[in-house]
């Protein structure tokens, strides 16, 4: 009997997860699920699937980093795309990818059925028999600087003997393995992964051994021909010391070289790879392993020695990594400081290549090209390794320091934009320390640092652009972390920040949710000396900031009715107050003008549910949630504009019919005056 197909469902939305695992398991599927992209990329390196479904919008890495990342290592594996906040960019940047479909939510689960059975069609078209396809890796940059090795591998591609490969946990056994198939003489043959820890034994036993089936004439007993497809596979078993010890036995019976033919023919692969980060000489004499099947698997082995042992290699690591990453999005190649390459040359990588790699691709993200990686940007982890790191920060007189903070762990929330109403969404991830605020294109993978230099335009909301990419709408975002003191964060997004109910309640039980916590790092709030005003006519919109021990916001607002004279101070104690006082107040407008933006393009997204919309005599479609509302939103607005100051400010904003323009051309005047 074949194997089932085995599905990978990558999504956080658990009702979905269940529907999706429960028709495709009636369709006769394996299906394994994954709530996050790190998650999923673990289980696909453990034991890769033949399709994964695979969500854009889950906590970690997003979906588009996630295909990106599969198509580059495992370009054999197809992916379904999935979103119900997607848009047409986001489609064909996934096909270009190398998606096979790209499926909108909702979606009905005879489109699912239909698109899983079309996917696992074409792979099996392309992959030939058993759709295994024979892969093409190239032999990563280290293993080519490590001449013992190169050699080692030539010498065991010459034979078709049985090859065990030992080293540290993410040295990358599995890619050595793969190069000494490529360059024998079996590199035409399919080369089968099993990870004997997570497979089933049964299914094990059926890659690994012959049945018996019964033959046309008088019922006899028989086994595939030797040019039977199962013979004609090349099995690479991953943690061969967690093989069950049955399967150990009967395996080490095959591999004898002195086994009689009518047992050696019960192994199916033409040959056998196995790997382990254990000592196996040490299990054998515990009698955890088999010691027959050690001995003819030590025959012929491949020891990889840990990053640690070749510290002098690192910087050119580094530097290909960035080369390659450059050759595949068209960007410039990351460069990093000397102090930076010194820091991470002298780190112990416990989880060798598995861990640098996945340490320089969240750098690659974070970090534009255009500008340096710092030891600034480095994790936590490493950074300790620099002299002196941990003292450095507390250094000084102390005197406005405080911690910094980010989230515990990846948030995800969906919404729509206001302006553009394409449906959309978020993903908050935490940030070492000193990486500021950073806003990343869900799509392309392009950042944008929420700085004030970044402001592209402030007519209907502050609009960040870098380049090609752009972010709208983040107000309401900024003014949470802001009052959170959120200070190391990137946020994956769309073009448009998701609206939501027009305020910013939701964005405040995002934060909650991600757990905020203190880092190891410091910073100081910006302490204004002397007043700074932006706006000269007392009688048009104006604001000013000046000294003030703590941070205050005072609000005057003269609008035509029905909104009138309104005012509201908000004087900074806690982020439970923001939530309450302020976060709450939404976003507004004249029916005139909503109309006028609608022939200009803007406010698409605006409904009766994310926007309190006015005539010339009242509130249509909404009770207010405080009776100066519309003043309490315009310091919503001040808060998030001010944020793009990098830091917290210490001083008293008063603003008289301030909006976006002004908050932004009095930034500037501090920045110029303290930064």
């Amino acid at each position: 009997m074949a194997n089932k197909e085995r599905v990978l469902i990558v999504d956080d939305e658990k009702n979905i997860v269940s529907s999706l695992q429960e028709i495709l398991s009636d369709e006769g599927y394996e299906i394994a699920t994954a709530e996050d992209g790190l998650d999923a990329l673990e289980m696909v390196q453990n034991d890769p699937p033949d399709l994964i479904l695979l969500d854009i919008w889950i906590p970690g890495m997003d979906g588009i980093e996630v295909l990106r990342t599969l198509k580059t290592y495992y370009p054999e594996i197809e992916v379904l795309v999935m979103s119900g906040h997607g848009t047409i960019d986001t489609a064909v940047n996934a096909t270009k990818l190398g998606a096979f479909d790209f499926i909108e939510k909702p979606f009905s689960l005879n489109q699912i059925v239909q698109s899983v059975g079309k996917a696992l069609a074409q792979k099996t078209s392309k992959n030939g028999i058993n759709g295994h396809a024979p892969q093409k890796h190239e032999l990563p940059h280290c293993f080519q600087m490590m001449v013992d090795v190169k050699k080692t591998i030539k010498q065991h591609a010459r034979t078709g003997r049985p090859v065990l490969i030992q080293g540290e946990t993410g040295t990358g056994k599995e890619f050595i393995a793969q190069a000494i198939h490529q360059q024998s003489r079996k590199n035409n043959m399919p080369f089968v992964k099993l990870h004997c820890g997570l497979r089933p034994t049964n299914q094990i036993k059926s890659e690994l051994f012959a049945q018996e089936s019964t033959g046309k004439t008088k019922g006899r007993k028989r086994l595939p021909s030797r040019s039977h497809p199962s013979r004609r596979r090349v099995v690479y078993l991953k943690n061969v010391d967690t093989l069950a010890a049955p399967v150990q036995e009967r395996l080490a019976e095959c591999l004898n070289p002195e086994a009689p033919a009518d047992v050696s023919a019960y192994l199916l692969p033409s040959r056998i790879f196995a790997s382990t980060n254990r000592d196996l000489e040490d299990l054998v004499e515990k009698g955890e392993f088999n010691a027959d099947l050690y001995e003819f698997l030590k025959e012929q082995t491949v020891y990889i020695p840990p990053l640690k042992e070749h510290a002098a290699m690192i910087p050119s690591l580094v530097t290909r990594f960035f080369e390659e990453q450059a050759e595949r999005t068209d960007l410039p190649a990351h460069q990093v400081s000397p102090d930076a390459m010194d820091v991470l040359s002298r780190y112990d990588w416990p989880e060798n290549l598995k861990e640098m790699r996945l340490v320089l691709e969240q750098l690659g993200r974070k970090v534009h090209p255009e500008d340096e990686i710092t030891v600034n940007h480095l994790p936590p982890a490493i950074r300790a390794m620099q002299t002196g790191a941990a003292t450095a920060a507390t250094n000084g007189n102390g005197k406005g320091q405080l911690k910094q903070k980010t989230l515990k762990r990846s948030v995800v929330l969906c919404g729509s934009g206001l302006h553009s109403g394409i449906k959309t969404g978020l993903i908050m991830q935490p940030l070492p320390p000193g990486s500021g605020i950073i806003f990343g294109d869900i799509s392309s993978g392009a950042t944008i640092p929420a700085r004030l230099e970044n402001v592209q335009s402030t007519e209907y909301a502050t609009i960040l652009r870098r380049g090609t990419a752009s972010v709208s709408t983040i107000e309401h975002i900024m003014a949470v972390l802001h009052m959170y003191r959120i200070n190391n964060l990137l946020i994956k997004i769309g073009d448009e920040a998701p609206v939501m109910d027009g305020s910013a309640k939701d964005f405040c039980q995002l934060v909650e949710d991600g757990e905020y916590e203190d880092q190891e790092d410091y910073y100081e709030e910006l302490v204004i000396k002397e007043k700074l005003s932006f706006g000269d006519d007392p009688n048009k919109a104006h604001i000013s900031i000046e000294p003030y021990d703590g941070f205050k916001v005072s609000y005057h607002m003269e609008y035509p009715e029905p909104i009138g004279v309104m005012d509201h101070v908000f004087d900074f104690s806690s982020p439970d107050q923001f939530k309450k006082e302020i976060a709450p107040a939404r976003t507004f407008g004249f029916m005139k003008d909503v109309a006028m933006l609608m022939k200009m393009g803007f406010a698409a997204g605006g409904n009766l549910d994310n926007f309190i919309l006015l005539d010339e005599k009242k509130v249509l479609n909404t009770e207010l949630r405080y009776e100066n509302e519309f003043a309490r939103h315009k310091i919503l607005d001040i808060l998030g504009d001010f944020y793009l100051l990098g830091k917290p400010v210490r001083g008293h904003i008063r603003a008289h019919k301030s909006g976006h323009t002004q908050n932004i051309g009095l930034l500037k005047q501090i920045q110029a005056a303290y930064c």
